[in-house]
């Protein structure tokens, strides 16, 4: 996968076909993906190897050949399996993808279904065989982009989530809890406050103070969903604004670093190379 194609793009897809299959198979840091989220549904297929998926509060163990479906405006993010490699690929589309112009049979009996599904299905091979055939199906028709390829894809969609809807008709174990609920929204409320004020010196108290817990108990809570520190993660959103000031401007590294919230350009560096595998120059570069 090119490196400059981000799983947490906002854009997926155009609004005359919202759609976007990704293929991931290294790791950005410590991680395969951070935890985000998006308006459009997801699906994870893993081709190789195996991958730790958190959910909301939920985690999942996705082996070769499974996969997982996630809601819309889920909390989500993907993780290695200790040392062992992996291959999976994330379909991420709007619902908008299978309306039809005017309201219809299958706006009113399907969709609004569809998107009253809060809680993430995980995909086996034992139970989920045709629905794990389809889900390969639209990733190939996407790769190759043969003629038509739009049509199949919508095709498969919708011979999936038929799929789908007669699982979740006897499906009733994975209640969502008002408690998942809370935890989800008060960590997206930390995650938003991260994002726009990463330039911006930031402490744990200050990520705690958002959500009115103590510093001890938020980092716990931010550790168990994150899986890494606080400020793991505030460095780790900063060293990705840095990669696309790097890509679009010609600006010194002393000013970039200063720009996303560094304060000691060979910190930044330091840090930049640890978690990107070259430095800043070599990344402007390739």
């Amino acid at each position: 996968m090119n490196k400059h194609l981000l799983l947490e793009d906002r854009v997926h897809g155009n609004s005359m076909f919202p759609f976007r299959s990704y293929m991931v198979d290294y790791l950005d840091g410590q991680v395969i993906f951070n935890m985000h989220w998006h308006p459009e549904l997801e699906f994870i297929y893993v081709e190789e190897g195996t991958i730790n998926l958190q959910i909301g509060t939920k985690q999942f163990i996705v082996t070769a050949g499974n996969g997982c479906f996630i809601p819309s405006e889920q909390l989500h993010g993907a993780y290695p399996s200790g040392d062992t490699p992996f291959k999976l690929h994330a379909v991420v589309f709007h619902i908008d993808l299978l309306r039809s112009f005017g309201y219809d049979l299958i706006e009113k009996n399907y969709l609004t279904t569809i998107r009253n599904i809060f809680h993430p299905i995980l995909l086996t091979v034992n139970e989920d065989h045709e629905i794990l055939q389809l889900l390969a199906s639209i990733i190939k028709a996407y790769s190759m982009s043969e003629t038509g390829f739009e049509l199949k894809i919508k095709g498969y969609l919708f011979l999936l989530f038929s799929e789908i809807l007669k699982k979740q008709a006897w499906n009733h174990d994975q209640e969502v809890t008002q408690k998942d609920l809370t935890k989800t929204a008060l960590l997206k409320k930390v995650l938003q406050y991260i994002d726009q004020n990463y330039q911006q010196k930031l402490t744990v108290l200050d990520l705690a103070s958002q959500i009115q817990m103590s510093e001890g108990h938020f980092s716990r809570f931010f550790k168990s969903f994150v899986r890494m520190t606080p400020m793991e993660y505030i460095n780790t959103i900063r060293i990705e604004k840095a990669c696309a000031l790097l890509e679009t401007s010609d600006r010194k590294m002393l000013d970039i670093a200063m720009d996303v919230g560094f304060q000691n350009q060979s910190y930044f560096i330091r840090l930049f190379k640890r978690q990107k595998g070259c430095t800043p120059r070599e990344w402007r570069g390739s």
